[in-house]
């Protein structure tokens, strides 16, 4: 059989961002498949066969022969089997190394400037986790890191920025945060809501305090009912980053990590929330902290002007009891270990999990 060749995320994204012709062939089952995927990518039900050795499994696969493949599964094993068979066939092919759970960490930014502000946002591609870095001055902030540190502190020292702040929309429940991880590794000041329950010591924000970034003041809100700490963040009224309170697609589900009738009670809070937020000017663009599919490498910034959420989300002209109603009768199922990913994000301490296990799927935070 032929020379096994690997690609890696980064090259695969760079191939992505290039507008490179590649065909992305996926070999999973088709229930992994319909939880998460990479954009563009094919699949094909052959798992089962590849799986029992058939060296024949894409003998009537119709792709080009002339374009580059790469072959994807969970973990990166079994497509280099399938590698190995396009490889034999004439095909340029590799396997993902690391499969899906390797895509997991694979990433882009998108760009928003303003005259006195720059927001970069940070985009898990196959999870759509969005973070933000906002810069003004030589001073930033870091919201809702979810990749490595070192990813972060490169974007900032890249545009001479100093990080001084660090913190969480929420305690997610969809993945590990690793803002805790991104303070101690830049030194700069760990925030979070003063109504947040975790083990580990914070600089808690008050509502309607005033963080001073560069030349810059961003306006901490809170905006409770995803969870009880859910906080927004708004800049000058012209960017307001909302966390898991409110989507582009959707808003936040209130049901996590609670019973029914905290459910209600986080539900009517929810409302409200998004009452408020209905207050701001309708220019008003809102950053989301996920988007419900994955990404497109190099895709514009997810992010939508509040006028026209206010015409796309029915529930945010909803009657209290309609909202409360409609929600909780259209709860998607729960994401994956999110008991156990909020416990870590409660404790700051990871253990002996393997993050990548914890973290595999779509995110489900958002009702539409």
């Amino acid at each position: 059989m032929a020379l096994i060749k690997t690609i890696d995320t980064q090259k695969l994204s760079n191939w992505l961002k290039e507008g490179k012709k590649i065909t992305i062939l996926d070999i999973r089952p088709i229930a992994e498949r319909n939880e998460w995927y990479i954009p563009n990518s094919i699949h094909i039900n052959i798992y089962e066969s590849l799986k029992s050795g058939n060296v024949q499994a894409l003998d009537d696969v119709q792709i080009d022969n002339q374009i580059p493949v790469v072959t994807l599964c969970a973990g990166g094993n079994l497509s280099k089997f399938a590698t190995e068979i396009l490889a034999s066939k004439g095909f340029d092919a590799y396997s993902l190394e690391g499969g899906m759970k390797a895509w997991n960490y694979a990433y882009d930014t998108a760009v928003l400037e303003f005259e006195n502000f720059k927001i970069i946002q940070i985009r898990r591609v196959a999870k759509g986790c969005l973070s933000y870095i906002i810069g003004s001055g030589n001073k930033a902030i870091v919201i809702d890191a979810s990749l490595d540190p070192s990813i972060y502190d490169t974007i900032a020292k890249t545009e001479g920025w100093k990080i001084d702040f660090v913190t969480d929309t929420h305690i997610h429940a969809d993945y590990v945060s690793r803002t805790k991880d991104l303070a101690n590794y830049s030194g700069a000041k760990h925030l979070m809501n003063s109504n947040a329950s975790v083990s580990y010591s914070f600089t808690p924000l008050e509502d309607n305090e005033l963080l001073k970034i560069g030349e810059i003041e961003i306006k901490v809100i809170h905006t409770p009912g995803h969870t009880w700490e859910s906080t927004s963040y708004s800049i000058d009224n012209k960017v307001l980053l909302t966390g898991d309170t409110l989507f582009t697609d959707g808003i936040g589900r209130p049901d996590l990590k609670a019973d029914e009738e905290e459910a209600i009670r986080k539900s009517t809070a929810l409302y409200n929330s998004l009452q408020l937020i209905n207050t701001f000017p309708d220019e008003t663009l809102i950053l989301p902290a996920h988007i419900s599919q994955s990404i497109v490498i190099g895709q514009p910034i997810i992010a939508e002007k509040l006028k026209k959420l206010k015409k796309s989300i029915p529930a945010l002209t909803f009657s209290v009891d309609n909202f409360v109603k409609s929600i909780l009768s259209k709860l998607p199922v729960s994401p994956l270990n999110y008991l156990t990913i909020a416990e870590i994000n409660k404790s700051g301490d990871i253990g002996d999990f393997i993050v990548a296990d914890l973290e595999a799927g779509a995110n489900r935070c958002a009702i539409k």
